[in-house]
């Protein structure tokens, strides 16, 4: 069990760092420049995978804010979340 977790975090961790890798490079923002200088002093992946909770938690965190204020403002209201549990977003693909 303790193999297949591991082995789940190794893809999380591929998952991100690919499309990181596919960049093209133009500098660091002041921002990268900051995260850049926290990572360096990482030491194990179990600290690596704590940072990435962490800014998954601030990310999610944001999102939240921005919902609140979609509904606060009267975009977003029951109405909408019953219209998207009816909603398919999903690609119509042509059976062969």
């Amino acid at each position: 069990m303790e193999e297949i977790k591991k082995n789940n975090e190794e893809q999380d961790v591929q998952m991100v760092s690919e499309p990181i890798a596919s960049m093209q490079f133009t500098g660091l923002s002041p921002a990268q420049i900051e995260v850049l200088n926290a990572v360096a002093w990482l030491k194990s992946d179990e600290e690596i995978r704590e940072l990435q909770h962490v800014i998954s938690e601030f990310f999610a965190n944001r999102a939240d804010e921005a919902m609140e204020q979609l509904w606060s403002e009267g975009t977003w209201n029951e109405q909408t979340l019953a219209d998207l549990k009816k909603a398919h977003y999903r690609t119509p693909y042509e059976k062969n």
